[in-house]
This record gives structure tokens, sequence and C-alpha cells, in this order.
């Protein structure tokens, strides 16, 4: 009877070590997935920042409106304020972020440049809109995948106002497009 409740012993044992290593290796493949999410998320918001913080310095220079220009410092203004934290975020977790934007960005942004007064306006609303509806469904994809809670507190703070600037740079669009 000893020897099988040895042999129980020794076997329960085993089994027991097997699950905990079977949990360590899904723990750390877990952990190496979120860790991309935060890495990719990351990333592209900051890209996405850095395009508004340049958008946002045209507008100033480029824009006919007072509106315009108006947006453009609000957009600014606030992306200069999320890139600092974006990259504290990113020396944390040990991720580089990009120095610029990607090449749609750097394409829109090059878009911009050619244009002036009313044409930038116009030009300015669009891609307002466009970069900031991108920018919203990543920050909603993040949201939903991304445990990370420094991710999660800086989404949380970020969206609403990704979401107010949509909002304004519509209305602009609309303003743009009455009749004068």
């Amino acid at each position: 009877m000893k020897k099988v409740n040895k042999w129980m012993l020794a076997s329960s044992f085993f089994m027991s070590s097997l699950a905990m290593f079977s949990c360590s290796k899904v723990d750390k493949e877990a952990s190496a997935a979120e860790k991309v999410k935060v890495q990719e998320f990351l990333q592209q918001a900051a890209s996405t920042d850095n395009f508004q913080l340049m958008a946002g310095m045209m507008a100033g220079d480029q824009g006919r409106k007072a509106d315009v220009g108006a947006l453009g410092q609000k957009i600014y203004h606030v992306h200069s304020r999320t890139n600092p934290v974006l990259a504290e975020i990113a020396k944390k977790k040990d991720i580089q972020l990009p120095a610029e934007m990607g090449t749609e960005k750097k394409a829109m942004v090059d878009s911009l440049e050619a244009k002036k007064g009313e044409d930038f306006d116009q030009a300015f609303a669009d891609a307002e809109i466009a970069a900031h509806k991108e920018a919203i469904a990543l920050y909603e994809k993040a949201d939903k995948e991304v445990n990370d809670q420094d991710v999660q507190s800086f989404i949380d703070q970020v969206l609403p106002v990704l979401k107010e600037h949509l909002t304004e740079a519509q209305e602009l669009k609309t303003e743009l497009s009455s009749p004068k």
C-alpha cells in the first residue's frame, strides 16, 4: 500500500509540475503578445501625434480662416502634451518610438504643404476628419485589446479629446462648405 501511495504522490507531483510549466509558458506567451500590442499602439499613436503637431502648425501659417488656425492651434497644443506622455510610457516599457510620422501621414503633410488659403482650409478639415477617425479607431481597438494599466490610463484621458477634435473638424468642414 505504501508503494502505491508513493507512486501516486510522485505522479501527482509530476502532473502539477507539468501544469505549472504549461501555465508559465502560457503566461510568457500572453505577456509577449501583450507587449507587441502595447508596442504597436504606442508607435502608431506617436506617428499620429507627430502628424497632428505638423498639421496644427501648418494651420496657423497657411490657413485663411481664423477658425482653421484656432483648431490647428488647439490640436497642436493637445498633441504637444500627449507626445511626451507617450514617450515616457514607451521608455518605461523599453519600446522605441518612431522619430517621424509614417509614410501615409507624411504624404498627407506634403499634400497640405502644397496648399494655401481656402484650398488649405478645405484640405486641413478633410485631413483632420480622416486622421481623427483613424486615431479614434486605433485608440478604441487598443482599449479593447491592451491590458497594460499605463496605456489604459493614457487612452482614458486622450480618447475623449480625440472625439472632441473630430467633432470640431466636422463642424469646421461644414462651416467651410457653407455658402458665404
